[in-house]
């Protein structure tokens, strides 16, 4: 005589800190009880409940370590200082918190920045420069511009971004650069402020 199932069980569970055993965790659990006609949940909503309790999970604890980025080697000071160009402590820890840079790539511009000014050298002249080449041959560099950034209305067509969070995730495949995405949140910033004043009567 076959078993019939009373209920069933479906349960997601993730560790409060990743790698850390001892740290705890975190389970979630959603039971279906079984009428006596065993009949039950079909496949799709036991799979709906299923993804409801990963959401659940995702809003506790955050995302499974699966879904993080990497873990990188930090960047040398040199580095940092070229992509950057850090002048305020303040646009350090912006960076810090936006996952831009570790802990230990923050803890070396944080000692940049602290560090006092190299003294002033007077600037020898430049040595003469001789060309054995005509001067109409000599090919001409030209530097790429550090504000090639696109328009923010471009960015929001072109990768379908709707909210600050969504331009944090098309940032992090490295779609845009980092003066993008600064322009992408100031202007979500500026919409939010626009919405809050329209809503409250007082401000106008």
């Amino acid at each position: 005589m076959p078993i019939r199932r009373r209920e069933i069980e479906l349960t997601v569970e993730r560790p409060l800190r990743p790698g850390d055993p001892a740290g705890g965790s975190v389970r979630l659990s959603a039971r279906f009880e079984l009428p006596p006609d065993g009949s039950g949940p079909d496949h799709s909503e036991l799979a709906r409940a299923f993804d409801d309790l990963r959401a659940d999970l995702d809003g506790l604890v955050g995302l499974p370590l699966a879904a993080l980025p990497a873990t990188r080697p930090d960047r040398d000071l040199t580095e940092l200082v070229e992509t950057y160009r850090p002048r305020q402590r303040e646009l350090v820890d912006l960076l810090l918190g936006e996952g831009e840079l570790t802990e230990g790539e923050h803890a070396r511009l944080a000692e940049y920045l602290s560090a006092p000014p190299a003294p002033a050298e007077v600037p020898s002249p430049p040595p003469e420069r001789r060309f054995d080449t005509p001067i109409a041959a000599v090919p001409i560099v030209v530097g790429r511009a550090d504000d090639g950034a696109r328009p923010v209305s471009e960015l929001l067509r072109l990768y379908q971004i709707i909210s600050l969070k969504q331009a944090g995730a098309v940032r992090a495949r490295q779609k845009i650069s980092f003066s993008e995405y600064m322009a992408l949140k100031r202007h979500f910033q500026e919409t939010d402020a626009s919405a809050e004043q329209r809503a409250d009567p007082e401000s106008r």
